[in-house]
C-alpha cells in the first residue's frame, strides 16, 4: 500500500527575522511540524520544503516552487504549516489554493496553530473565523511592507547602502552593516577586468580568457567564503561575457553607490526601471576599486544602450540543453531563428551546440509529443477536456450576452420614457438632462462593443469546436504545454535530440 506522502513547509522572511519573533524562526518551525507529523500519522514518508528570507506575499520562492511542481506531479498528499501566514500572506491567493487548487488535486492542507484541517471542510466553504484570519494576515503583511518600504526609503536618503548582499570586490563591514570595504583577492579581479577592458579586450574574449586560466567566478569566492552553497549546472562554474558587461557598468567600483533604479508596483510584483534622472546616487559612499578617469574610459568605448523592445520569446527556451556543457542553450532570432550555445564562442568548447533550426526544433518536438500523447492515451483526452471547456464557455458568454440584451432594451427604455416626460410637460428642465442622455448612449456604445467581441469570440468557439470535433490536432506549441509535458530537451545536434519528460503526464 501506498504510504502518505506528507510534505512540510517552512518560511522565515527578512521582516521576521527583524521583529525576532523565536516562534517563527526556521529550527522552531521544524521542530513544531515534525513532533506534529509524529503524533498524528504513523505510515508516512515525509519531505520537507523551507524558503529562508523570502517574503509571503508572492509564490516566487524557490522552496515554494520546488513544492507546489511536485503536487502537481501528484508526488505530494498532505501539506502541513504552522499557520497560514507561513504558507502566504496574499489573502486572495491563499483563499484559491484552499478552497480551489488544493481540493481539485486531492491535497489535505493543515495549518497548525489555526486548527486547520481541509479534511473538515470537504464539500463546504471554510468558516468565517479561517477567512477573517486570512484577511488579518494579509492586512497585517502590506502594513508592515509599507513600513518596511519606508524605512529603506530614509536610509537611501541618508546615503546607507541597504542592499542584502554586498557586490563583488566588496563586503559588509563588521561594525556597520550599512559601510563596504573593500576585499582584495575580488578587488584584483575586477581591476584586470577594467585593464583588459582599455587595452581592448570584449566582454568575450575576457570571459574566455578567465575561463581558460581558471580564475574564479564571484560565485566561487562567495561558495569559498561560505556565503553561499550552490552546484554548477555543468561541471564548472563559468564566467559569461554578461558577467563582465554587468562589472564593467556598475558605478559602484568608482565608490558610489546607485538606489533607486527600480520600482515596485505592488508588493510581489515586478520591477519597472526608473528614468536616469530618478536614480538616488550617493557618490563617494565608499573606498573606490577602480579609478574614475579608466571608468569613464571605459564606458566611452563601450556606448550607449538602446532600451530593449519587448518581443515574446520562443516557447523552446528555457527547456533547451547543450549535451555537451549543459548549459541552457540561447535564441538567436533573425530571418532563420536558431538556437546556440554560448559556451562554443566565449569559451572555444567545441563539442558544445553550434546551430540547431528553431523552427525544425519546434515541428520535431510538436511531432514527438503528439507521438507520446497518442500513445498514452492522452489526446483523446485533451480534445474532449477542450471541447468541455469551450462549450462552458460559449454558454457564459450567451448568458452573458442575454444579460447585456435586457441591460441594453433597459437603457433604452429609460431614454424614451426621459424624452416623453420632456415632451408632455411632466419635466421641464430637459436641458439639464444632456449629461444624463450622453452618459445614456455612452452607456450604449460600450455594451454594444462589449456585445460585438462577444460574438466574435463565440464565433471563434464555435469554429475551434468543430476543428476538435472533427479530430484535428492540435499545430502550435504553447508554453504552457511544454512546461506541463517536458522537463528538458538535450541537444547535440539536429540528429541526436533527446526529449526528457516529466515522470507523470497527466492531463490538468
Amino acid at each position: 500500500m501506498k504510504k502518505y506522502q506528507i510534505a512540510i513547509y517552512i518560511r522565515l522572511s527578512k521582516e521576521d527575522d527583524k521583529i525576532k519573533e523565536e516562534s517563527n524562526s526556521i529550527t522552531m518551525q521544524r521542530i513544531l511540524l515534525h513532533r506534529f507529523v509524529a503524533e498524528k500519522f504513523s505510515d508516512y514518508d515525509l519531505l520537507e520544503f523551507c524558503d529562508d528570507g523570502y517574503t509571503g506575499t508572492n509564490f516566487e520562492r524557490p522552496g515554494m516552487q520546488n513544492m507546489l511542481e511536485k503536487v502537481r506531479d501528484s508526488k505530494i498528499d498532505c501539506i502541513i504549516v504552522k499557520d497560514f501566514s507561513r504558507f502566504a500572506r496574499d489573502y486572495i491567493e491563499l483563499g484559491s489554493y484552499l478552497e480551489q487548487i488544493f481540493p481539485f488535486m486531492g491535497v489535505r492542507f493543515i495549518s497548525i496553530n489555526d486548527n486547520y484541517d481541509s479534511n473538515n471542510y470537504q464539500g463546504s466553504i471554510a468558516d468565517i473565523d479561517v477567512n477573517f484570519k486570512n484577511l488579518l494576515y494579509d492586512l497585517y503583511s502590506k502594513d508592515l511592507s509599507q513600513k518596511v518600504r519606508s524605512s529603506l526609503a530614509v536610509r537611501k536618503e541618508k546615503g546607507q547602502y541597504v542592499s542584502g548582499n554586498s557586490p563583488f570586490g566588496y563586503e559588509k563591514a563588521s561594525e556597520d552593516r550599512h559601510a563596504l570595504i573593500i576585499t582584495e583577492d575580488e578587488a584584483e579581479v575586477v581591476r584586470r577586468i577594467f585593464s583588459l577592458t582599455v587595452e581592448g579586450y570584449t566582454s568575450v574574449e575576457i570571459a574566455r580568457l578567465f575561463n581558460e586560466t581558471n580564475v574564479k567566478t564571484p560565485i566561487e569566492f562567495k561558495i569559498e567564503k561560505g556565503r553561499t552553497s550552490q552546484e554548477p549546472k555543468g561541471e564548472r562554474f563559468l564566467w559569461s561575457s554578461s558577467t563582465i558587461c554587468q562589472i564593467l557598468r556598475n558605478e559602484i567600483y568608482i565608490g558610489n553607490v546607485v538606489q533607486k533604479k527600480y520600482t515596485k508596483d505592488f508588493v510581489g510584483g515586478k520591477n519597472h526601471l526608473n528614468p536616469r534622472e530618478e536614480w538616488l546616487v550617493t557618490y563617494n559612499h565608499q573606498e573606490p576599486i577602480v579609478d574614475k578617469e579608466v571608468f569613464d574610459k571605459v564606458q566611452e568605448g563601450r556606448g550607449l544602450k538602446r532600451n530593449p523592445q519587448y518581443r515574446p520569446t520562443h516557447p523552446l527556451v528555457g527547456k533547451m540543453v547543450c549535451g555537451c556543457c549543459k548549459k541552457n542553450l540561447r535564441y538567436r532570432r533573425g530571418l532563420n531563428p536558431y538556437f546556440t550555445c554560448h559556451n562554443r564562442y566565449s569559451n572555444m568548447l567545441e563539442n558544445c551546440v553550434d546551430n540547431v533550426n528553431a523552427m525544425f526544433m519546434e515541428q520535431y518536438v510538436l511531432f514527438m509529443m503528439q507521438d507520446k500523447l497518442y500513445a498514452d492515451g492522452e489526446l483523446d483526452k485533451l480534445r474532449k477536456e477542450a471541447i468541455q471547456r469551450l462549450d462552458k464557455e460559449i454558454k457564459e458568454l450567451k448568458g452573458k450576452c442575454h444579460l447585456l440584451d435586457g441591460r441594453i432594451r433597459k437603457l433604452k427604455q429609460q431614454n424614451f420614457e426621459a424624452y416623453q416626460n420632456y415632451v408632455s410637460g411632466k419635466t421641464d428642465s430637459f436641458h439639464s438632462d444632456d449629461i444624463m442622455v450622453k452618459s445614456i448612449e455612452n452607456d450604449l456604445a460600450t455594451l454594444q462593443e462589449t456585445i460585438q467581441e462577444m460574438e466574435a469570440a463565440y464565433i471563434k468557439m464555435e469554429c475551434d469546436r468543430d476543428a476538435l470535433s472533427e479530430g484535428s490536432e492540435f499545430a502550435v506549441l504553447s508554453k504552457e504545454m511544454i512546461d506541463h509535458y517536458i522537463e528538458k530537451i538535450v541537444v547535440c545536434d539536429e540528429q541526436h535530440i533527446e526529449i526528457c519528460w516529466r515522470e507523470k503526464v497527466s492531463v490538468a
